[in-house]
């Protein structure tokens, strides 16, 4: 398959686009899951604040994305387009998220503080495409506006796009002996046996980690 504009209609199609910006201490992850077979996409959106609990967006029955990567459901709007095939995307959201407790495995029947969570961000390809599993991964820089209630952010982040259609959660390497994992966020994916609990660091390559239970 191709890393097209718009998702595959005959096949699980799953984006994430995950960054970190070392400057203001602040990580983002954004994944959308198109279902075909059960009709449905999920979404997730989270943002996290160094010693400050994560702001999560998390849906499993929003409708079925077919044309592009623009979603419409309670309390979230999205929308991630191509800009420039395989070197450029814009990132928009408006939507309410909850602040959860670091320490919980996330589901849409999480309870938090309801919080406002917006994105309006550019992503650039930074280098080459390598394959991941049933699909491929290239880094980004991302760079814009990030909204977390009444805060808003100009981020310079640096990150991982990734895009796949094996159906499977991607795997994320352990964190180096030594580096500091600044934050923790599990979530409990339909179908899986186990949460997917990822971290993230500033360290001299600042990203996303998997953590184990």
């Amino acid at each position: 398959m191709v890393d097209g504009d718009g998702p595959f209609r005959d096949a699980v199609d799953l984006i994430d686009i995950e960054w970190v910006d070392p400057r203001l201490g602040m990580a983002g992850l954004l994944r959308t899951v198109a279902q075909p077979e059960s009709g449905c996409t999920w979404f997730l959106s989270t943002v996290c604040q160094r010693e400050k609990e994560p702001v999560v967006v998390l849906a499993y029955d929003l409708p079925l994305v077919t044309h592009a990567f623009e979603f419409r459901g309670p309390g979230i709007w999205a929308d991630i387009a191509c800009e420039e095939a395989a070197e450029r995307w814009t990132v928009g959201l408006e939507a309410f998220g909850l602040a959860v407790d670091p320490s919980e495995v996330v589901t849409p029947n999480t309870f938090g503080d309801r919080v406002a969570l917006g994105l309006d961000l550019d992503v650039e390809t930074s280098s080459g495409v390598e394959l991941d599993g049933g699909g491929f991964m290239h880094e980004v820089v991302v760079a814009g506006e990030v909204l977390v209630g009444s805060d808003a952010f100009e981020i310079d982040a640096v990150g991982v796009r990734r895009r796949r259609w094996d159906d499977c959660v991607p795997v994320l390497t352990a964190p180096t002996p030594g580096i500091e994992v600044v934050g923790r966020l599990a979530v409990r994916w339909p179908g899986l046996a186990s949460a997917e609990i990822r971290g993230w660091v500033l360290g001299n390559r600042p990203g996303w980690v998997g953590l184990a239970a």
